[in-house]
Order: C-alpha cells, then sequence, then structure tokens
C-alpha cells in the first residue's frame, strides 16, 4: 500500500492499517508477517523523490546506539498528514530521552510545529555511524530540487552545523544568500513585515525594535539603520523624498513639538553634562567662520531663487533693527521748555514734521539726530539747539 503526500514524498506500508484493523482475512489462514503488522510491526518505508528508505521503529533504533562514544545519530523526516508539509533533519544525541524530546530546530518548521503539533509524524530513516556521515546523508537528500517544493519546511540545504560549527556572521550570510536565491520561499513573510513596518508606530513594533537594539547593541543597530536608509534612497528617491517632506511637516505640529520639548527636557535633567557640552559644540558650530560662510553662501543662493521673498525678509529685518536700535524722542517748546509731544523715534519725529508741513522729506531727521547728539552748527559756532523750530532731545 501506497500513500502519496504529494509529488515528492510518498509512505508505503507493507499492509493496510485499515484491512489489519478489520481483519478481513480468513481464520483458518496464518500470515507471521501479518501476524506481527497487528502487533505494530509494519514494515514501512518513505520515499523521497523516488528514493526509497526504511522506516526505523524506536525499538530497533535502541538497538542501533553508536558503540563507540554511545551516540544516536539518525536522519528522520517530519511528515504533516494533514497538510501534506514535511521537514527533514538529522540528530545527534548522547541520551535516547534527549532524541525522544528534540523534534527539529528549523525556523519555519518549528513555527508550524508548535501550532499544528498534532498533526506531525515523524519517521526515522537512517543510522549513522559519525556526524560527518549524517552531514553528507542529509546534504544528499536535502538539495536544490527538494527546496523548491513548496511543501518542503526546510529552509536551508542541509549537510552542516554538527562537526564544524559555524560562525553567527557565516550562519548569516548563508540564509541571506538562500533567500536572495529563493525569493518566492519567503514572499508571504517580507510581505508580512513590510506590511508591519508601514502600518505605523505599533506596541509590537516598538518590542521588536528593542529586542533587536539588545541583541546588537544602540551603536551596531543605528549604523544598520543609516545603511537601510542610505539604500532606500539611492533605489527609491522619490519616495524618500516625499517621506522627508511628510517628516518636516509632522515635526512642525504642535502635538510633535510639544513631545520633543517634553523628551528633551528630560534628556536635560538626567545629563546635565551632557547637555553643557553639547550646548558649547553647539554654540561652536554656529559662530564659527565655516558656519557662516556656509550659511552666507546657502542664504545667497537662496536670494536668488526667492527675490520676492528675500526683499520681504530685508524690509522686515530691517524694521525690527530699527525697533531694536530707536529711541524715544521728545519735541520740547523753545520758549517755555515743556515737552510738547514724544515720538517713538527719529523717524516718527521726521514723518509727524513732513505730515504737518514743517519740512519738506524725510532728510529732516538727520537735523533731529544732530540737536539730540548735540552736534557742532555747521557754521563752526556752538551747538545746534533746535530743529524746524523744536528743541529735541532723547527722552531716556
Amino acid at each position: 500500500m501506497i500513500i502519496k503526500f504529494n509529488k515528492y514524498i510518498k509512505l508505503w506500508q507493507e499492509f493496510n492499517p485499515i484491512d489489519l484493523s478489520l481483519d478481513i482475512t480468513p481464520s483458518n489462514s496464518f500470515d507471521p508477517k501479518r501476524a506481527l503488522a497487528k502487533l505494530g510491526f509494519n514494515k514501512q518505508r518513505i520515499g523521497i523523490m523516488n528514493r526509497w528508505f526504511d522506516v526505523i521503529t524506536p525499538s530497533e533504533l535502541v538497538r542501533k546506539r553508536n558503540a563507540n562514544d554511545g551516540y544516536y545519530r539518525v536522519i528522520y523526516i517530519q511528515i504533516n498528514w494533514e497538510s501534506g508539509e514535511y521537514y527533514i533533519g538529522k540528530a545527534n544525541r548522547p541520551k535516547w530521552s534527549e532524541l525522544k524530546r528534540y523534534q527539529g530546530s528549523g525556523l519555519k518548521f518549528s513555527s508550524k510545529f508548535l501550532k499544528h503539533k498534532s498533526e506531525f509524524v515523524r519517521y526515522f530513516i537512517a543510522v549513522c555511524k559519525t556526524a560527518e556521515e549524517t552531514e553528507q546523508l542529509e546534504a544528499s537528500i536535502v538539495d536544490k530540487d527538494i527546496l523548491s517544493d513548496e511543501k518542503c519546511l526546510n529552509l536551508v540545504a542541509g549537510g552542516g552545523g554538527t562537526s564544524a560549527h559555524p560562525s553567527i556572521a557565516e550562519t548569516s550570510v548563508k540564509k541571506r544568500q538562500y533567500m536572495k536565491n529563493h525569493p518566492e520561499q519567503f514572499k508571504p513573510m517580507l510581505e508580512a513585515s513590510k506590511k508591519a513596518f508601514r502600518s505605523g508606530d505599533t506596541p509590537a513594533l516598538r518590542a521588536r525594535n528593542e529586542r533587536i537594539k539588545e541583541v546588537m547593541g544602540a551603536d551596531k543597530y543605528r549604523e544598520m539603520s543609516r545603511k537601510r536608509i542610505i539604500n532606500w534612497k539611492k533605489e527609491y528617491p522619490e519616495k524618500y523624498a516625499e517621506a522627508r517632506i511628510k517628516l518636516h511637516e509632522r515635526i512642525k505640529t504642535p502635538e510633535v513639538q510639544a513631545k520633543r520639548k517634553a523628551s528633551f527636557e528630560i534628556w536635560v535633567k538626567k545629563n546635565p553634562e551632557k547637555y553643557k557640552v553639547w550646548q558649547e559644540k553647539l554654540i561652536n558650530s554656529r559662530t564659527s567662520e565655516k558656519a557662516k560662510e556656509k550659511r552666507k553662501a546657502s542664504l545667497k543662493q537662496w536670494s536668488k531663487t526667492h527675490p520676492q521673498k528675500a526683499q520681504e525678509h530685508a524690509i522686515k529685518r530691517a524694521k525690527a533693527a530699527a525697533m531694536k536700535l530707536s529711541k524715544t524722542v521728545s519735541m520740547i517748546d523753545i520758549n517755555s521748555g515743556d515737552v510738547l509731544q514724544i515720538f517713538p523715534s527719529q523717524h516718527a519725529a521726521a514723518n509727524w514734521l513732513v505730515n504737518n508741513g514743517k519740512a519738506k522729506n524725510m532728510n529732516c531727521v538727520s537735523s533731529i539726530s544732530q540737536v539730540c547728539l548735540g552736534k557742532p552748527c555747521s557754521t563752526g559756532y556752538g551747538y545746534r539747539k533746535k530743529a524746524y523750530g523744536y528743541g529735541w532731545r532723547f527722552s531716556k
């Protein structure tokens, strides 16, 4: 009897279990093989890509323990009877209890096994003498052809990890290379990861980032993120520019500004020395000659591309400077010495003289300034005491 799980995996049994349970053979006939099959010794074979292996029962496997070092070195296959998925692996264990407890270490298989433990059945299909022999046999079974099967739960080709233990970096390179060569197998996983990253700020995503930081360290995590952003910028410049614009818009919102301010204040309280160093560094960077030249060149370039806005900003800056430097001026009666009027600035006083016909134009501001500052007369005799019929002095 042959049970076909999929196009690559088959199970042959000498007797049909249903027939054995019904016992449809005549009572007067006696078949010793059939009798043993009823007792649970029904001979089985596993076919993997038309390559057949005898299934080794637990009682047989116990007796085949390695006499030299006492290890059990086996090749096994885990088959899901419901879905037809399978996983082929090797095991090297010194105790029978450890071998019985060990089910497999593949990432994809482990995930499936935890969810559908009752649906998987394990078959031991080979016993080896050394660890190298298990690696060679596994490598001959789990090759690129069987990895292309969608029902196969193995992620990498067999034949590694027992006699010569690779480093974490070597293992990562091997897995990464395999994922690049077989993108179709990891497409659902990659799509799920992209969806998780694009779903926004979630507790699950924050927890994942914290786990990554704990494993690789803050500096390495920051460097990894920086490289990812650089690669993304090169591959998708338009999306990167769009993301930058959205980020700037979001940073300007009151909610984000308040959050950033609160976070910064907490950091200042916890790190006063670092904050002091940061302040000094910030001031030096802003006041250095290099920063000034860079700012000047940037402002010049911006003025060329935005001439109207540049002119508006210049007028705005001039008014602000005038307001900052201006002084209140008092207009004095020459005869009595009383204060007739107070102006916020000399320009405001000059503007009043023009509007009231006392002066022809705004050039009169220079005369007001000379009186306030007590400058000598143009004739060379004494100091100016009045202008346009009034005395002038700074209020303060």
